[in-house]
């Protein structure tokens, strides 16, 4: 399953969607996000944080421009190289591992515009 029946469909509209069909949901929306899994009862294993329109570049060792493309390599900031961040647990905690995580403190803010939350549902 790539997201909930109830999810909104503007959700759905502004969310990233890779070449599989699943989505990068904007930070704004992960509330709404988790609050249509929750009414469904669809069940939630985990999360990723993802850059979108970039992939990764072995060369530089960092996401490049390619529209339509994502990575998991996460410019943060108190590092040099991009990092993985993500998690599991049910909806309950992933909404507290998210909402502990201090975007504009770990993440690159040339690069917040491109990140996109990806959720692992079960079938």
């Amino acid at each position: 399953m790539m997201s909930p029946p109830s999810l909104p469909k503007d959700v759905k509209d502004r969310a990233f969607r890779a070449h599989n069909g699943e989505l990068g949901i904007l930070l704004a929306d992960i509330s709404a996000f988790l609050d249509a899994c929750r009414s469904d009862r669809v069940r939630v294993l985990g999360w990723e944080l993802w850059v979108v329109d970039h992939r990764w570049d072995a060369e530089t060792n960092w996401p490049v421009p390619e529209p339509g493309s994502w990575g998991g390599g996460i410019p943060v900031i108190d590092q040099e190289v991009p990092a993985v961040i993500g998690g599991d647990g049910d909806v309950d905690e992933t909404g507290r591992q998210i909402a502990s995580f201090d975007f504009k403190k770990e993440v690159r803010s040339d690069w917040l515009s491109h990140v996109r939350v990806n959720f692992s549902l079960d079938d």
